[in-house]
């Protein structure tokens, strides 16, 4: 079960802190930016205001619609998962735990504060500990697992893009690919493997006592002896709901497809040809996957590299930073704001609700 409490509650309303990964993400933002521009000397804002001036309005709708429902999607993947125990959701809801994940996820490294805050939310709509674990376990498991199942079509029907990289870059996206083998690896024990998990757990903690990284090593024995017993009766709570899971795996697939439509239709839209649209698509899931080799929030800065040494093999450097200003501004700061506002959002209608 996860343990939502008054902690959880505090760590989601700590302003303080909050403000600190915010000045942190604005302050990558921009220097990110001011590096994508470097990439091209010949860049300028007037250029680019002409260039977007020119992209075709319906393809840029399509991308802010697909933006739209990549939020909505990963919604209805925790949405699906809590009414199948019996619980009412509203329409809404699972748009505004969706929000609360990609928001904290882009401002914290590593993704750190996005469960937490999803957490908070269902939590306040009533949902018990034990499914809301249950379901921010299985949409993880079936997130990564979307996103090598796309990693590895790109790989078996477009094999020559990921030779298109650089060094570097592919050794960005190996990494990726393996953290999220990794990953699923370590959720898929917390759900199925409790015995696995805690050898492999207990073992780290010997060796981190060891090395007198940590103290008392009984008591964080037990703790974790507590954690592993908690999350194995979570997992009990959705075994033979296989349909569910499939549907929650085709939901998290469904937002890989949203969020890289996104920058397809960009390319669409500022004159970019049919022909090379499937070879946007195919960088664009390997740059996806390369994203989650750094914790940094957002993957500012890999995703803004990957995405400029992919395009530069298929059109000019100027028209490279182009493109990639636009369709990051709009399936990443259009995105965190459309996010950040929803979760504003929830947060005063919950206030305002505790106040009656």
């Amino acid at each position: 079960m996860l343990e939502v409490d008054k902690d959880l509650e505090n760590g989601v309303k700590n302003k303080k802190k909050q403000y600190i990964w915010m000045v942190l993400f604005l302050c990558i933002a921009i220097g990110s930016i001011f590096a994508i521009i470097a990439f091209n000397k010949s860049f300028s804002w007037q250029t680019f205001g002409k260039y977007l001036k020119e992209a075709n309005l319906g393809y840029l709708v399509l991308a802010i619609l697909s933006v739209i429902l990549f939020i909505f999607s990963e919604g209805w993947s925790i949405s699906c998962i809590v009414k199948s125990f019996g619980y009412k959701q509203k329409k809404s809801s699972g748009f505004f735990y969706s929000a609360a994940d990609i928001y904290f996820s882009a401002i914290t490294p590593s993704a750190s504060g996005g469960q937490p805050a999803t957490a908070y939310f269902m939590y306040k709509d009533g949902i018990s500990g034990s499914v809301i674990t249950v379901s921010l376990l299985y949409t993880l498991l079936m997130y990564s697992l979307s996103i090598i199942f796309i990693g590895l079509c790109t790989f078996v029907f477009f094999p020559a893009l990921f030779f298109q990289f650089d060094f570097l870059a592919k050794l960005f996206i190996g990494i990726g690919f393996l953290v999220q083998i990794g990953l699923v690896f370590l959720f898929y024990c917390f759900l199925y493997r409790k015995e696995l998990l805690n050898k492999v757990c207990s073992w780290g903690l010997i060796v981190l006592c060891r090395f007198r990284l940590l103290k008392n090593k009984d008591d964080k024995m037990k703790k974790l002896s507590d954690m592993m017993k908690k999350y194995q009766e979570s997992a009990e709570l959705i075994r033979g709901k296989k349909k569910v899971l499939g549907k929650v795996f085709l939901f998290n697939l469904f937002q890989r497809i949203c969020q890289i439509s996104v920058i397809v239709f960009v390319f669409l839209a500022v004159g970019g040809s049919i022909r090379n649209a499937l070879s946007i698509w195919g960088l664009e899931s390997l740059v996806i996957m390369g994203a989650y080799a750094a914790p940094i929030p957002g993957a500012m800065g890999v995703t803004d590299y990957l995405m400029l040494n992919g395009f530069k093999k298929i059109m000019a450097a100027e028209s490279a930073v182009n493109l990639e200003l636009l369709s990051r501004g709009i399936s990443f700061y259009c995105c965190i704001f459309l996010c950040g506002l929803a979760v504003f959002i929830k947060y005063y209608l919950i206030k305002r609700s505790s106040k009656k």
